[in-house]
């Protein structure tokens, strides 16, 4: 496809940085080269385009884009690194700014940022905007999702140990010599008692009072 006359100044300088550039639609660039930040070099490219209405792809070395589409005041941004969700930002900025403002580059929050609830959702004007440029799908022309690969967690076995335990060691004892036998407890004498008044009787066997 030929290059828009209007941007052929532009292809013609991101091509003298060494990058890949193509134009899969009419005024839609498609930015490809070893960076580390997408996004700063879609906002930057718009920005060359001056208030020429222009969207821009830009794919790093690691196969992360953004999608910058510029037509003033409306600057939509979206970004997806890796497996991450898009992120999406629109911004209505005054004349005298421009795209590579330092705040832009650096992603940052805005006065001039249009809120969404949750944050960086798609508005509808920001596909309004994309609409005009006949984009349909913010990811570039052939790119393909990552492929999440979820970590198997092997769960360790505990096992029962069958060795035997280890006993600690008694410290050896002196034996204690016996203790001596205990003396015999000598039995008190039975005393004889009469029958008939209970007194003692002697050892004559006759009691001293009933005879």
């Amino acid at each position: 496809m030929e290059t828009t006359p209007d941007l052929s100044p532009l292809v013609d300088q991101l091509q003298g940085e060494e990058y890949d550039v193509t134009e899969p639609l009419p005024g839609v660039l498609h930015v490809r080269g070893r960076f580390s930040n997408p996004e700063r070099i879609a906002l930057r490219a718009a920005a060359d385009a001056g208030d020429l209405a222009v969207a821009v792809w830009a794919t790093s070395h690691h196969d992360d884009w953004a999608l910058v589409a510029w037509n003033r005041p409306d600057l939509v941004t979206i970004t997806q690194k890796g497996a991450t969700p898009q992120r999406w930002r629109h911004r209505r900025i005054p004349e005298t700014l421009r795209p590579d403002a330092q705040t832009f580059l650096e992603g940052a929050s805005s006065p001039f940022d249009i809120v969404t609830r949750p944050k960086h959702q798609p508005t509808d004007a920001a596909r309004e905007i994309l609409g005009r440029f006949s984009i349909t799908d913010p990811p570039p022309p052939g790119w393909v999702p990552p492929v999440v690969e979820v970590p198997v967690v092997e769960v360790p076995v505990v096992r029962k140990s069958t060795l035997p335990t280890a006993t600690g060691t008694r410290k050896a004892t002196t034996p204690r010599a016996p203790k001596a036998p205990a003396k015999p407890v000598k039995a008190e004498p039975v005393v004889a008692v009469c029958p008939t008044c209970f007194m003692a009787i002697p050892a004559t066997g006759i009691c001293d009072n009933c005879g």
